[in-house]
C-alpha cells in the first residue's frame, strides 16, 4: 500500500474553494502561532494573514496556498503561486511572478496533513511549485521554515 493510499480525506467534497481557503489559512495562522508569533487574519486579495513578533514589533505579510491531495487523486501537491494577469495580444492573461511588494512569506498548506511549509518570497523562482506529499508529514516543517524564512528575510543583502 502506498503512502498515499494511507491518507484519508478530511474535508467534505462539498468544500468551495473559498473554504478550503479559509482551511489553509487557518493551518498556517496556527504553525505561525506555535512558532511564538502573533497573527491576524486579513482577507485581501494578495494578503491573507499578518505575522508580528510581540518582542521585536517586526510584521510580515503572508499569503497562503493551499492544495488537497484526495481531491485530485495524485502523490503530489501543486501550488500555482502566479499573480494577478496581465492581457496579452491574443486575449489571454499571463500571470506574474509575486514580489517583495506583494507579501513577504508563501505558506504551501496540505490540507491532509494539517501541515505547512513556508518560503519567502524573495526565494520564489517558479509560478507553481511541486511538493511530494511525504514533504509535508516532517514533524518539524512548520517551525523550522518560519524560522528560516524570517531568518532570509532579515539578512541584510551584501553589498
Amino acid at each position: 500500500m502506498s503512502d498515499h493510499s494511507k491518507i484519508r480525506r478530511i474535508a467534505s467534497g462539498d468544500l468551495t474553494n473559498t473554504m478550503a481557503g479559509l482551511v489553509g489559512e487557518h493551518i498556517a495562522a496556527a504553525a505561525i502561532l506555535q512558532a511564538g508569533w502573533g497573527v491576524a487574519m486579513a482577507q485581501q486579495d494578495s494578503v491573507d494573514l499578518v505575522a508580528f513578533n510581540k518582542i521585536t514589533g517586526q510584521r510580515l505579510l503572508v499569503q497562503v496556498k493551499s492544495c488537497q491531495s484526495s481531491l485530485r487523486g495524485d502523490a503530489k501537491l501543486s501550488f500555482v503561486i502566479g499573480l494577478g494577469g496581465v492581457k496579452q495580444p491574443d486575449g489571454t492573461k499571463k500571470k506574474r511572478m509575486p514580489n517583495p511588494s506583494d507579501y513577504d512569506i508563501i505558506a504551501l498548506v496540505s490540507s491532509e496533513h494539517r501541515s505547512c511549509y513556508f518560503m519567502p518570497v524573495t526565494a520564489l523562482k517558479y509560478q507553481k511549485i511541486t511538493r511530494a506529499i511525504s514533504y509535508f508529514t516532517d514533524p518539524h516543517i512548520e517551525v523550522e521554515s518560519w524560522e528560516e524564512a524570517v531568518r532570509s528575510l532579515n539578512e541584510k543583502p551584501a553589498k
